[in-house]
């Protein structure tokens, strides 16, 4: 009896070194999965304040995918700040398991060839009420695009703009789009924060002409107006 008590007192100390050897792995590609998460958003932003300028859109692109909740937008002048809360997790449920969080604000000021883009971990605290990044109003959503647009425009002609990165955008749906003639109309979903708090989801129009004084228009219509393209 001994002998059976002493080797399952073996088994049992190996498989809690195992869990607790499996649990740090885990740990350590959780922490992982934030680190390369804040690497992939501070490439994002540096890529999007490159040509001066850093809208809205644009930092929802560079924050999107990977394990993010909450987010917070501010600026002064020309230097944007961006707050974004991280997670990570990896293992399986009831098993070795492990997960990392981190709350980093990234300061950017955008300009053509070099902009500025730093980076710094916060305490988690100043993520804890951060508003989300879908806190602008569609109205807002919709003059980011029409800005994005414009730059399409201006580097790749109308056909830039059916293909504008613009499109893949959190929060922009695309319901209907057509380029004939030169000319681009798109029915688009914009989805932001309400007058009174939970988000919507309101139908614009862009159509996008070669025309260089007025390329862009913009007009929201009714929700059935998103089904009916208008040729």
């Amino acid at each position: 009896m001994a002998v059976v008590g002493g080797v399952l007192l073996v088994l049992v100390v190996s498989a809690m070194v195992s869990i607790q050897v499996a649990d740090r792995k885990a740990e350590r590609e959780a922490r992982g999965q934030v680190a390369s998460s804040v690497a992939l958003t501070r490439d994002g932003l540096t890529r999007a304040a490159a040509d001066g300028d850093l809208v809205d859109t644009e930092i929802r692109r560079a924050v999107a995918g990977g394990q993010k909740s909450g987010g917070e937008i501010r600026r002064d002048g020309r230097r944007v700040t961006v707050t974004v809360r991280y997670y990570g997790f990896a293992g399986v449920m009831f098993g070795a398991s492990g997960d990392a969080r981190g709350c980093y604000r990234f300061e950017v000021v955008p300009a053509a060839r070099a902009p500025s883009v730093s980076m710094r971990e916060v305490p988690y605290d100043a993520c804890r009420y951060a508003s989300r990044l879908l806190a602008s109003a569609p109205a807002d959503v919709a003059e980011d695009v029409s800005a994005e647009l414009r730059t399409a425009v201006a580097t790749g002609g109308v056909g830039g703009a059916r293909t504008a990165d613009v499109w893949r955008t959190p929060g922009v749906r695309v319901q209907d789009i057509e380029l004939t003639g030169g000319r681009l109309v798109a029915l688009v979903w914009l989805s932001g924060a309400g007058r009174k708090g939970p988000a919507v989801e309101d139908c614009y129009e862009f159509r996008v002409t070669r025309d260089a004084d007025d390329a862009v228009s913009v007009r929201k219509l009714k929700p059935d107006g998103c089904y009916r393209l208008q040729r």
